[in-house]
């Protein structure tokens, strides 16, 4: 099974930009996961499946997410992952 990240946003977006940190550093960190990154302006039939209730979401493996995300619960479900 391979381990996936799944990041949706929206343009201007100010809660993104800590996210898109994070992100950069898992891959920099751990390359065997995949990073999918959708931005909802541009995505809205694909990040529709993912029934969103928030933007920014993370899905991480099968943890969700959404709005104001802590370091630590990101952190967490990347462990659990």
């Amino acid at each position: 099974m391979s381990k996936e990240i799944i990041f949706i946003s929206a343009p201007l977006c100010a809660k993104c930009i800590r996210i898109k940190r994070w992100l950069k550093e898992v891959k920099e960190n751990h390359p065997e996961i995949e990073i999918t990154k959708l931005n909802i302006a541009f995505k809205a039939k694909e990040v529709k499946k993912y029934n969103i209730k928030t933007i920014p979401t993370v899905i991480v493996g099968k943890t969700m997410l959404g709005g104001w995300i802590k370091e630590e619960e990101f952190k967490a479900a990347l462990e659990k992952m």
